[in-house]
């Protein structure tokens, strides 16, 4: 007998529904900057039309993207063995992502300033905006990457999976794990964050890296727990 692990009932709803509402935080502004755009365009005639479609399609396209994802997310979980517990199940860390679209958020406003407010010439708030725009998707994929990457360790094997158009998964049961490594980086050591690589061999269906997870120590720690040299000693 196996159990599957998947989101039902009112839980479900309350799932797909925050994951809907990220969608939207991300692409309304944008939306609302484009069509903002065409209406200035038609009264100031220095504004090009172009860049209010621009954003109007940008926002448009993250919308779609958004709500793709997130019935993407729908895809189950792996099926559980007879007995078998879930001991941790991460996502990438979502900093780096939050950190991208903080910083391009000010530069959004300091465009507008610039534009609205300031004699400047128009090419000044176009490359603080082109900047602020390139942090903003950068961000913003980052975080729908990682929101559908799902590291799982269970007592009996470590599991990645990855939902995007397809259903990606590899594994490597316990008994079969050779070398538990950790890396991390200086800003990813100040900020508690790193990654833990599983292998059984060599290749890359041998490996598992666990990349960008908070607290890696304590998932290298648990894998290491439930080693056979370990439970014999």
């Amino acid at each position: 007998m196996t159990t599957t692990r998947v989101p039902t009932g009112i839980n479900l709803i309350f799932r797909v529904i925050s994951r809907m509402m990220v969608a939207l935080i991300v692409s309304l502004p944008i939306i609302g900057l484009g069509v903002a755009l065409i209406i200035f365009s038609q009264t100031d005639g220095s504004v090009p039309i172009w860049t209010g479609f621009a954003a109007l399609i940008a926002g448009l396209m993250l919308l779609v993207l958004g709500f793709y994802m997130t019935a993407v997310g729908a895809f189950p979980k792996p099926t559980l063995g007879q007995g078998e517990e879930v001991q941790i199940e991460r996502h990438p860390t979502m900093k780096p992502a939050y950190a991208r679209i903080m910083v391009a958020l000010p530069l959004f406003f300091i465009s507008a300033v610039l534009f609205v407010a300031t004699d400047f010439a128009y090419i000044f708030p176009f490359i603080t905006f082109i900047i602020g725009s390139w942090l903003f998707f950068k961000g913003t994929m980052r975080y729908f990457r990682n929101l559908h990457i799902t590291y799982i360790v269970t007592d009996r094997r470590a599991i990645y999976m990855f939902k995007f158009l397809y259903l990606h998964t590899n594994e490597i049961p316990v008994g079969r794990i050779v070398q538990i490594s950790e890396k991390r980086t200086l800003i990813e050591a100040l900020t508690g964050r790193g990654t833990v690589v599983v292998s059984s061999g060599i290749g890359s269906r041998m490996t598992i890296s666990m990349e960008e997870i908070d607290n890696p120590g304590s998932v290298a720690e648990a894998l290491r727990s439930m080693l056979p040299s370990t439970n014999q000693a």
